[in-house]
């Protein structure tokens, strides 16, 4: 059992994959999850789990295109871990 992160979402309003964010199948611990642009600016960063990226930078909305993410996590019992992968945000 691992966390995992979706390849896509789309921020559109529908209530459907409107936020970026973590499936995880037990207790998170120290958790930190930056997203970054392609020149490598962070454009969200949290450490609570049950928060998501809505596709924004100061309220604004992010171009359809590919993201980077990593993530700092340990679940409960287990080591610290490092992950890192690619989103692609959808804009119709």
């Amino acid at each position: 059992n691992d966390i995992r992160f979706p390849n896509a979402f789309s921020p559109n309003g529908d209530g459907k994959n409107d936020t970026y964010k973590v499936a995880a199948p037990a207790e998170l611990l120290n958790y930190q999850l930056t997203i970054y642009n392609r020149w490598g600016q962070v454009l969200f960063k949290t450490s609570d789990p049950t928060a998501g990226w809505d596709g924004t930078i100061s309220g604004k909305g992010q171009p359809s295109g590919t993201y980077i993410w990593q993530c700092r996590y340990q679940l409960k019992g287990n080591e610290t871990k490092v992950k890192k992968g690619s989103l692609l945000l959808i804009r119709r």
